[in-house]
């Protein structure tokens, strides 16, 4: 048996103080510990399976593809602390892959294969670049010549520094600096064209179908046509029978004094009632009229003898009767003569009255939907005069917004120009710097 040392945690509450106690097997001189013969029996190998399959699981490793899945991978163990001591400060080491350090991240896992983009293989150079020269610097400062003279690195460096450098400049457009990559990016811009008319929108207007109802064929059209003239020629030959003119007439005359659609509504109301009559009503009115007419003769010889009567009363001075009053009895003896007149003529054009009718009222049903297509398309003009005055004023604020624009391209630069006269002054101040010290 062997007493082991005094623990070093011995001052700590809860600790047991017991000494450790190890036992070992004596040792004997003339025993030898190499096994007589490697053999082993099968009850000794199953007894020894037996346990260890009760205390051990076998996992079947592939080393192959572990290697595969952990060789990209980079450990950085600089300043870990790998001890059991307490008072120690614990540093955890950190792995990235190839991937991860790519991407300036560390993931822990990622693929080797992952595709790289142009930009983040530029910002990589530099980065490498940049370590490169901490490295240099690292290596002349610490005086080993062999490390620093066995290839000349420096060189190199300044080579690949080139090299990066000039394909970033060339990526700019060959420009460097902000100043000039800004003003070169604000060039661009101001190449652009204006914007044009949508060709693709210009193109679906042209070949837009049209609306329906529209496509109506010349053959149709030409008919309909006919047939408004053949109307109007009936018309007019209806109105010649009846003896009707501008002067019977007035408001079938070149200056009616009443719009169409009234007009329209008159004669409807005259052909109905003149429908409407039949022959014994046609002699009841002509006996109407007749004693109308008896009556305004018996009126008319009673205001000629009260006329007369008042002339001998007191005679005018030039020794003439007054007649204006018989002059407007006989105005309208002569149109109620007319009037009477004209009856036979209806009388024979009462089969036509049915188709006039019905034509009538057709061309009053068509003057009433021209009348609701002029007031939708005088909403429509409304309409579009005042999607004109909006697009008016988004043109007014979109020349605002560009003068805005160009106001602030002018301001960034001249604070560009600012910082860099800053920038420049602080450089020759570094540059400086050293010798002022020495």
């Amino acid at each position: 048996m062997a007493e082991a040392s005094k623990p070093k945690y011995d001052s700590l509450p809860g600790i047991d103080t017991a000494p450790d106690v190890y036992e070992t097997p004596e040792l004997d001189n003339d025993t030898s510990t190499i096994q007589a013969s490697t053999a082993v029996s099968d009850s000794d190998a199953g007894d020894s399976e037996e346990d260890e399959e009760s205390t051990i699981r076998h996992r079947h490793l592939q080393t192959d593809e572990a290697r595969s899945r952990f060789q990209p991978s980079r450990i950085d163990a600089r300043g870990v602390d790998f001890s059991d001591n307490i008072s120690a400060q614990r540093r955890s080491y950190r792995t990235s892959t190839r991937g991860a350090r790519r991407r300036g991240e560390i993931l822990g896992e990622d693929s080797d294969d992952e595709k790289e983009s142009f930009s983040r293989k530029l910002l990589r150079l530099k980065r490498e670049l940049h370590e490169l020269e901490e490295e240099y610097e690292d290596r002349v400062q610490s005086g080993d010549k062999t490390q620093v003279e066995e290839k000349d690195p420096k060189e190199i460096m300044e080579l690949i520094s080139e090299k990066v450098d000039y394909i970033y400049a060339m990526r700019k457009g060959g420009v460097r600096g902000a100043e000039p990559i800004l003003e070169r990016t604000i060039e661009k811009y101001n190449k652009y064209p204006p914007f044009e008319p949508s060709q693709r929108l210009t193109k679906a207007i042209e070949n837009q179908p049209p609306l329906p109802g529209s496509q109506v064929q010349r053959s149709q059209l030409e008919f309909v046509l006919n047939q408004a003239a053949d109307f109007d020629t009936r018309l007019s030959k209806l109105e010649a029978s009846l003896g009707l003119d501008g002067n019977s007439m007035p408001d079938t005359g070149e200056n009616a004094p009443f719009p169409l659609y009234t007009t329209l509504e008159k004669l409807e109301q005259t052909v109905t009632a003149i429908s409407d009559a039949s022959t014994t009503n046609l002699e009841i009115a002509a006996q109407n009229v007749r004693k109308l007419i008896t009556e305004a003769d018996t009126l008319k010889q009673s205001k000629q003898d009260s006329l007369q009567y008042e002339g001998a009363a007191s005679p005018p001075p030039n020794g003439k009767p007054i007649d204006a009053k018989s002059r407007a009895d006989t105005d309208q003896d002569a149109k109620i003569n007319a009037l009477y007149g004209t009856l036979p003529s209806i009388d024979k054009l009462s089969p036509m009255l049915p188709i006039v009718l019905e034509r009538l009222r057709t061309l009053r049903l068509v003057h009433t939907a021209a009348w609701q297509a002029d007031e939708v398309l005088t909403e429509l003009e409304n309409r579009q005069s005042k999607q004109e005055d909006e697009i008016q004023k988004w043109a007014t604020s979109l020349e605002n917004v560009e003068k805005d624009v160009k106001e602030c391209e002018q301001s960034l630069q001249q604070n560009m120009r600012t910082v860099g006269d800053w920038v420049k002054k602080l450089e020759e101040r570094m540059e400086n710097m050293p010798s002022i010290a020495q």
